[in-house]
């Protein structure tokens, strides 16, 4: 039996909540994650209802950060956009050199780690929106606590388009040439205080609320 079971401990790498891959979750505490799990569920579930990532992510990823501040969390650090046509490259270096102000290493490792575990799971590439066609829109948020013990979500959503895409494989390490790519990013945060005092009320949102996606341990 897995110890870290029985210490409450979070075993998985990340997980996959509809489009959304939360990353860095391995050695984290359950009650945090399930904390965090709710929030995303919220978040997700409101923005998605208000405005298109495919269409519109400025204002999907603004709203998604507005719920979260409803619930608790700080969103007072700039959001980083990263808007490029006829865009040639790698998109992970791309990806580290836009939100590297909001990242610290470990939270690098995490999304790898996590994106290398979702790639090997073709029925969940499956789920991700825009796999097959010319857009493809993933949200990818790193977990983790500052050094005051804080939350952190580094709230980032990578999209592309191409004038075709049908594969098995993610982009992340793969140098190709897209019509456009765009990356946006902002970090949020609360405190273990406000965290403990928002546990109750974030369960009671999310109680008797139906959802069109699901989440999968990575």
């Amino acid at each position: 039996m897995d110890m870290n079971v029985n210490a409450g401990l979070l075993a998985h790498q990340a997980t996959l909540v509809g489009d959304i891959l939360l990353t860095g979750l391995q050695g984290q505490s359950r009650t945090d994650y399930d904390f965090a799990l709710n929030c995303t569920y919220l978040a997700k579930k409101q923005a998605d209802s208000t405005y298109s990532s495919e269409t519109q992510p400025g204002r999907w990823i603004d709203y998604y950060a507005d719920v979260l501040w409803s619930h608790g969390w700080n969103r007072d650090q700039p959001a980083v956009e990263y808007v490029q046509p006829q865009f040639s490259g790698s998109v992970k270096q791309a990806w580290m050199r836009a939100a590297t102000s909001l990242l610290a290493p470990g939270q690098v490792a995490g999304v790898e780690a996590g994106l290398a575990t979702l790639e090997q799971r073709v029925d969940l590439l499956e789920k991700t929106k825009g796999l097959s066609g010319k857009a493809f829109d993933l949200k990818i948020i790193p977990v983790s606590y500052n050094p005051a013990g804080d939350m952190e979500l580094v709230v980032t959503q990578v999209r592309f388009i191409k004038s075709s895409l049908n594969t098995r494989y993610l982009f992340w390490d793969i140098s190709q040439a897209m019509n456009q790519l765009d990356i946006r990013a902002r970090r949020l945060v609360i405190s273990r205080r406000v965290l403990e005092a928002r546990r109750a009320s974030v369960e009671k949102a999310i109680k008797n609320m139906s959802f069109n996606f699901e989440d999968y341990e990575l």
